[in-house]
């Protein structure tokens, strides 16, 4: 595996690059001439050790010809990746031979989850990791004589379990707090701060959280007791993951916001927009800042990102608004008017922000690429918020395989929801062709965001160095899916262990959508819907690209019923639609989580969703005014409608009953898999 990174110094051509390739033994000698120049920072390595490592393939290097321009040494603990040494000739700084190493090892090996190191803070070194995307995490001593202050870096690769934390219920805000807030609680400097921030009226609605930069300032405290005791206390606040690239050209963009005056006056607000960028990207509600200047300046630009910013006496005031505009995925499309369209020819020049730049992409053979591409089926995304391109994506089926040798997205807060729903479409053309998998042959897929984690998110696995996706359109026997190996589909590598609980049989379904497991420990339920929301929400009875965009690029719904029952998450849904005739059962979904409350608060915390009005939901309440919030994904409308009459008597015969479906209905596994099968085959 080679990584390209294009570079410049005087006595280049353009037309020369830098490579990055693990070392092999003829390179053992530059090497170790290389790391000995350096043996103040880099300590004493034993030469053998070495040979070892190049001969594991833990030693990459980068390469202008021949000539070894730096090196990056590591290891394989657990479950992370350790940097031991990172080496660049002095010749060949900020050309960014650095970063493509880190990134080199984070390209080859993306099923870890970061990479880590602990450096002296004396060395020169200590200022670059941040650069590089590295977090502080603590401040160990040093084992030598003088026992010298080090710090503890780590760059993760992305949150752990993403899925997981998709399925949870979002019953917290969350807030991001600045430096000097963060400060005033933890040195206690400002008890008005603290009190605001731990009151018992918001103690289970906020969830309050610092971002990498907030964390790297505090690292840089002074004097050192300071500093170790701030970060020896941060484990009591949340840590929120951001794509370091994607933030620094938010940063940017907020920045050409900001009047030249107001910047010139107060030098801390460039950083203040560095932590606002990191607050967009990471999905939270609110920054909190005691910083009356920021607050005023940046506060309308935050508001155009649907951000809060808050001094943390307001936070207990605007709780309830704040409620439901944590933006997760289906939040971030809304209002941008996302639109898909045919490519055409002559269109390579206009598309090189989408260059996989993170992975060494040259300009040229990107342009090959994407000329190379354009036999197959290819579409353009735009957003109304952008003049750009926001996405490409070109497929072409090849035997039972929908190949994917496009797949695209600019950088920009919306890339991580639009690849989301890419890979979502691209399910759903998998199916209208027939195809076993979905296989991902774009050489560097992402474009301008980092793919990974997404792609992991949604259930890719990484095979042979290259994604692929099974789309599995079938019932399956509980036996025969933990058998590995149906028909034309290879699932070993998601069973890796056995599922036991609701929650992995759940995830499986989804990864591997649109699976349905039988004898699956999940809840079933038929569930009454109104004809209108059966249009809007599902998408039945009205063509799909003609209903509101917001609602039909997005993957998750929220639909309410009286309450009090609730049905319990996660499980399977099937909507029945009333209708002159005994109406009949129409779609399939998958329960992701719901929720009891009075209309105000659900309507706060779910109108990102659309369709429903405040009064809406009061129309649907019990006598006691409450209703009960359903969030629902991933729907698969049935290519035949089934009546209520013949599914009433399969549900008898499982020993339920549907009768006229007045509110959600309890059934069992095989009578939900009876009906699913009837309206999808049929």
């Amino acid at each position: 595996m080679i990584f390209q990174v294009k570079w410049r110094v005087d006595e280049v051509s353009m037309r020369d690059s830098t490579h990055v390739r693990p070392c092999s033994q003829g390179d053992f000698d530059a090497v170790v001439v290389l790391g000995d120049r350096f043996k103040k920072y880099l300590g004493l390595y034993p030469h053998k050790a070495i040979r070892e490592a190049i001969t594991n393939g833990f030693v990459f290097g980068a390469f202008l010809g021949d000539k070894l321009t730096g090196y990056a040494l590591f290891a394989l603990p657990y479950s992370d990746i350790r940097l031991v040494h990172l080496c660049v000739d002095p010749a060949f700084y900020a050309q960014g031979i650095a970063r493509a190493l880190i990134d080199a090892i984070q390209a080859t090996y993306s099923d870890r989850q970061g990479i880590r190191l602990k450096c002296r803070r004396d060395f020169p070194a200590h200022k670059v990791w941040p650069k590089l995307g590295f977090q502080a995490e603590s401040l160990p001593s040093g084992r030598g004589a003088d026992r010298a202050e080090m710090t503890a870096w780590r760059k993760p690769f992305g949150p752990a379990d993403l899925f997981a934390s998709m399925l949870e219920d979002e019953t917290r805000v969350q807030a991001v707090l600045d430096t000097n807030v963060v400060l005033d609680v933890l040195l206690e400097r400002n008890d008005k701060t603290a009190k605001f921030l731990h009151s018992p009226s918001i103690y289970d609605e906020v969830a309050l959280c610092i971002t990498r930069s907030v964390k790297n300032e505090l690292s840089e405290l002074s004097p050192m007791a300071a500093r170790r005791r701030v970060l020896s206390r941060l484990a009591q606040f949340d840590e929120l993951p951001s794509e370091g690239g994607t933030c620094r050209a938010l940063k940017n963009e907020l920045l050409k916001s900001v009047p030249v005056k107001e910047l010139r006056n107060d030098s801390s607000l460039e950083a203040d927009a560095g932590v606002l960028a990191e607050t967009i990207v990471s999905g939270a509600a609110v920054l909190i800042t005691n910083d009356d200047t920021a607050g005023r300046v940046l506060r309308k630009i935050a508001n155009s990102y649907g951000v809060e910013i808050l001094h943390p006496s307001q936070l207990v005031v605007m709780i309830d608004e704040l409620k439901g505009q944590r933006k997760d995925a289906s939040g971030r499309l809304q209002n941008t008017g996302v639109t898909v369209t045919s490519s055409s020819a002559g269109i390579d020049r206009e598309m090189d922000h989408l260059i996989s730049t993170y992975r060494g992409e040259s300009k040229a053979k990107f342009r090959d690429h994407l000329r190379g591409s354009m036999a197959a089926n290819m579409r353009i995304i735009h957003a109304a918020e952008s003049n750009l391109v926001d996405g490409l994506v070109a497929t072409a089926s090849v035997g039972n395989e929908l190949q994917v040798s496009l797949l695209r997205v600019r950088r920009a807060p919306i890339a991580p929801t639009l690849l989301k729903q890419l890979l979502f479409q691209l399910r759903l053309e998998a199916l209208e062709n027939g195809a076993a998998r979905i296989l991902i042959t774009d050489p560097a897929p992402g474009g301008g965001e980092n793919i990974v984690p997404i792609l992991r998110q949604e259930g890719a696995r990484l095979k042979n160095g290259r994604w692929r996706i099974e789309v599995v359109d079938a019932q399956l026997r509980l036996n025969e899916f933990l058998s590995g190996r149906v028909g034309s589909w290879d699932l070993r590598d998601w069973l890796q262990n056995e599922p036991q609980s609701p929650m992995q049989f759940a995830t499986l379904e989804r990864e591997l959508w649109p699976l349905k497991i039988k004898e699956a420990p999940l809840s079933n339920y038929v569930i009454p819907i109104r004809q209108t929301f059966a249009s809007e929400l599902l998408g039945y009875d009205s063509p799909l690209l003609t209903r509101d965009r917001d609602l039909g690029i997005s993957r998750r719904h929220i639909y309410y019923k009286s309450a009090p029952y609730k049905p319990a998450a996660p499980g399977r849904i099937l909507w029945y639609v009333s209708g002159k005739r005994g109406g009949s059962i129409v779609a399939a979904s998958q329960l992701i989580s719901s929720h009891n409350g009075v209309p105000q608060d659900l309507h706060a915390r779910f109108r990102k969703y659309g369709v429903w009005s405040q009064q809406d939901i009061a129309d649907c309440a019990d006598k006691k005014g409450r209703a009960v919030a359903i969030r629902f994904g991933d729907t698969e409308i049935f290519r035949s409608e089934v009546s209520l009459t013949w599914a009433d008597r399969v549900a008898q015969e499982y020993g339920n009953i549907l009768g006229t479906v007045p509110t959600a209905r309890v059934i069992t596994d095989a009578a939900f898999q009876v009906i699913y099968d009837k309206g999808m085959n049929s």
